[in-house]
């Protein structure tokens, strides 16, 4: 079986609290999403994840990156919604991403059993500034065994800053 590690504050990295809003800044990259063009639709290009309904760009809403020019990964569409599919040998996967909403992370074996439905509902929201950067969700799996898929979702627009496997 695998283990679910909602992490939003041991991120290697620094911490800045402001306004009661939790940033977290200087995270581990994973991989490298400035490599890709903006507006490049993201399916095979980072090896051991094939990546469906997903596009890179760079954000026109500040709120959504933590630096100016920064290229990121978010859903195509209007759903709100992307998959991922690992390969059998990877042993942890770790995501982070930001959003008004808390990301909802559906884990799926190769039949297409659902293995788990998380959601980290304690998870600290910023204020009604329009102008706050948004917090910083971090999504951790370990002991990885017959996971096949990662959905992730929520019910507002997401970025995915990173990942790493």
């Amino acid at each position: 079986m695998f283990a679910l590690n909602i992490d939003c504050l041991n991120a290697a990295g620094t911490l800045d609290v402001t306004a009661n809003i939790l940033n977290i800044t200087d995270v581990p990259t994973g991989f490298d999403f400035q490599s890709l063009a903006s507006l490049e639709m993201v399916t095979s290009q980072f090896n051991e994840v094939i990546f469906a309904c997903a596009i890179a760009l760079i954000p026109s809403n500040p709120r959504f990156v933590a630096k100016a020019g920064q290229r990121v990964i978010m859903p195509t569409g209007n759903d709100n919604h992307l998959s991922i599919a690992v390969d059998n040998a990877i042993d942890s996967f770790c995501l982070w991403g930001r959003c008004t909403q808390p990301m909802v992370l559906k884990v799926l074996e190769s039949s297409g059993k659902v293995l788990n439905i998380h959601t980290d509902k304690a998870f600290r929201w910023p204020d009604s500034s329009e102008t706050a950067l948004l917090p910083l969700q971090i999504l951790k799996l370990e002991n990885m065994s017959n996971i096949a898929m990662i959905e992730l979702s929520a019910k507002a627009p997401f970025t995915i800053e990173g990942l790493s496997v």
